[in-house]
């Protein structure tokens, strides 16, 4: 559903897409075992999801409803995060912003889940790194909008879109977005369950105007 407030985010947005997003994650299961205690969880978030976006700039493509909702995708030839992205984009500094335990707790649940990724999307794809939404904007379609931005950008190429989630309450969404789950992984250290989705290619179909018949014209017949 197209919206005219979503825009891409620039460096300067990058400190209120993050507040939003530690937000729409606060209570979601990989950011509580992240970060267990409510209050750190609440305090450091913001620092976790800006290096995320910072991420996403550098990579990929950052776009955000101000206030509201913000979306992390990675387009095709950049959906790994390689060392080297890694180091170039920031997340190798996650240990000093959010503390060594918490980025050893968040990264063991990725890497453990990474090969599911590399499983069911070895084509080249749209990899939804990051998507959120304010509690308080939920269900009001601006995850249906962000969502709709990046297959703006994978239906003209007629890619799929891969993402995961912690969160079971995300399963109906997703579902309802074309995605399909395409495996369920149990992490053997947090016990968290992580769900793969997949969106499969859509082809565009051009809305082509019908062509309109010239109206016969009224030969003159004189009355008699």
């Amino acid at each position: 559903m197209p919206r005219s407030d979503v825009h891409r985010v620039s460096p300067e947005g990058v400190a209120d897409a993050a507040d939003v997003l530690a937000r729409a994650f606060q209570d979601d299961p990989l950011q509580k075992y992240t970060f267990p205690d409510e209050d750190e969880r609440r305090r450091v978030s913001p620092a976790h999801f800006r290096a995320a976006l910072e991420y996403g700039l550098a990579f990929g493509m950052v776009n955000a409803v101000p206030g509201s909702g913000a979306i992390v995708a990675l387009p095709p030839g950049q959906t790994e995060v390689t060392l080297e992205r890694a180091e170039q984009g920031g997340l190798t500094r996650l240990p000093e912003l959010i503390g060594a335990d918490a980025a050893g707790r968040y990264l063991g649940v990725m890497s453990a889940a990474g090969p599911m990724h590399g499983r069911h999307a070895a084509m080249p794809h749209w990899y939804v790194m990051v998507l959120g939404v304010d509690p308080e904007a939920q269900g009001t379609g601006i995850g249906q909008a962000l969502l709709s931005s990046v297959f703006a950008e994978a239906d003209p190429t007629r890619l799929p879109v891969y993402l995961e989630t912690t969160q079971p309450s995300n399963i109906a969404f997703y579902g309802h977005m074309g995605f399909a789950v395409v495996e369920q992984f149990r992490d053997p250290v947090s016990g968290l369950d992580v769900w793969g989705f997949l969106r499969p290619p859509r082809e565009v179909v051009a809305v082509v105007e019908p062509t309109r018949r010239p109206r016969p014209r009224r030969r003159y017949q004189p009355k008699r």
